[in-house]
């Protein structure tokens, strides 16, 4: 990449970047509407730059990602202006700004739609908002001071989510001219945002509460970040959601064996000889148990698509065009509809030819959980009609991050549709006449009758 400036250089904005991993150093740039712009490309890197006099960014970032340190943006113009932007870069690797001194402008440190880690900044003379990660970003803000501003500190907004560490937010003033929003709190959240705050030191505040949630937003005490790092580190959880998900479904199933044991005892009578399992129950069992394993083949690539890919499409490989909350709705509808029917065969077959009480349990604590994920959808389509979010939270989902949630859900479900599987078929063997599964309602005569 390129190496641009020496020590007390001085140039007139802006500087555009549009090719990869430029290096732009030591430079003080004066004027113009933009500072520096890096647009459609990765890896910029800008060191020790100094921006005055711009009018609507000091830098500004634009589908790409770039590492900005010790950077110093002051004396902007308009009063709408923003010391740093990065937007449209969701599909982008992550930006950094660590270690810069933003003053005047509207807003200082900005992301839309990106990734953003905002570290080690100060942010002063901002009239609207200092640190600000919106419209479905993720952000890490730690370590940052904010201080003589008006309106508020931090916020983090619009769907957005934001884990916000160790800052100092001193002296914010009420903005005469603003909402509720800018009514001098320290940190704001709003509109469906998840935030953490951890270790955050508020003082001379001009709102009654420093800290604002509105409008759907929660705090949380856990790490929000969904998609936190990126790489083949970002998939390790799911060896623990994976371990929740058996280990809720065999909770249920201990639940569920009383019950199966009842059934099966007021049932329970001899098969005939050579009676066999109903060959529409198996095929039909075999045939669903494969169009849940695509849908379980759905939810890991969309694992790997948001966790390990970073990709910019994460609609598993069906694509977008079913990744829908009423497609979703429907499917899962159909799904406790099927387990429904097979376990009321099950639970009516002569008693040798069941899968044995342990599948038919595994069966029951499925079709339990699935009644579970129904109305987890149906919560959604609920939000989603009301108020148009695609995706909608549901009721828990948004609480442990919608992608992992729904794999441990559905992986639940299938875990017991295959130990109901591998019951009916030990079964089928045991019990098939001549070495073949009966077909339905097929029954050879015992011995010794007509």
């Amino acid at each position: 990449g390129a190496v641009v400036g020496a020590p007390g250089a001085s140039v007139r904005g802006p500087i555009e970047v549009f090719a990869p991993d430029v290096h732009l150093a030591d430079l003080r740039v004066v004027g113009g509407r933009t500072g520096i712009l890096v647009r459609g490309v990765d890896g910029a890197r800008i060191e020790r730059v100094w921006v005055a006099g711009t009018e609507l960014h000091g830098i500004e970032v634009s589908d790409g990602s770039a590492v900005v340190e010790a950077c110093r943006i002051e004396g902007m113009t308009s009063p709408y202006a923003q010391g740093f932007e990065v937007r449209n870069s969701t599909g982008r690797p992550h930006t950094f700004v660590r270690g810069c001194h933003v003053s005047s402008g509207q807003e200082g440190i900005v992301s839309h739609v990106s990734r953003v880690h905002f570290l080690d900044n100060v942010v002063t003379g901002t009239t609207l908002r200092a640190i600000v990660v919106t419209e479905m970003s993720e952000g890490l803000v730690r370590g940052n001071e904010v201080r003589d501003v008006m309106g508020s500190g931090i916020y983090c907004g619009d769907m957005s989510r934001c884990e916000i560490l160790d800052n100092t937010v001193a002296g914010v003033a009420v903005n005469p001219n603003g909402v509720k929003a800018q009514a001098g709190h320290a940190v704001v959240g709003f509109y469906h945002s998840v935030l953490r705050l951890t270790d955050n030191r508020f003082e001379g505040i001009g709102a009654p509460d420093p800290v604002r949630i509105a409008l759907g937003t929660m705090e949380v005490d856990r790490f929000p970040l969904s998609i936190w790092p990126r790489g083949w580190r970002g998939a390790i959880p799911a060896v623990w959601v994976a371990g929740a998900s058996i280990g809720g479904l065999a909770l249920v199933r201990l639940a569920a064996g009383p019950l199966v044991r009842r059934r099966w005892r007021r049932t329970s009578r001899p098969p005939a000889f050579g009676s066999g399992v109903p060959r529409g129950l198996l095929w039909g069992l075999v045939a669903g148990f494969a169009v849940q394993s695509f849908h379980m083949l759905e939810h890991s690539v969309q694992v790997w698509q948001v966790y390990v890919a970073d990709a910019e499409i994460r609609s598993g490989l069906a694509g977008q065009a079913v990744d829908t909350e009423w497609v979703h709705f429907t499917y899962n509808a159909a799904v406790l509809g099927f387990l429904i029917v097979v376990w009321s065969i099950l639970r009516d077959l002569p008693d040798g030819t069941r899968p044995g009480r342990g599948g038919a349990a595994f069966l029951l604590a499925a079709l339990v959980v699935q009644g579970y994920h129904l109305a987890e959808h149906a919560a959604k389509i609920v939000q989603h009609v009301s108020t148009a979010v695609d995706p909608a939270p549901g009721i828990l989902g948004h609480r442990f991050g919608l992608v992992w949630f729904h794999f441990g859900i559905n992986l639940a479900v299938y875990a017991g549709m295959a130990v109901a599987l591998a019951g009916v078929l030990r079964a089928a063997v045991r019990w098939a006449p001549a070495g073949r599964v009966a077909s339905r309602g097929e029954l050879a005569p015992a011995p010794g009758r007509s």
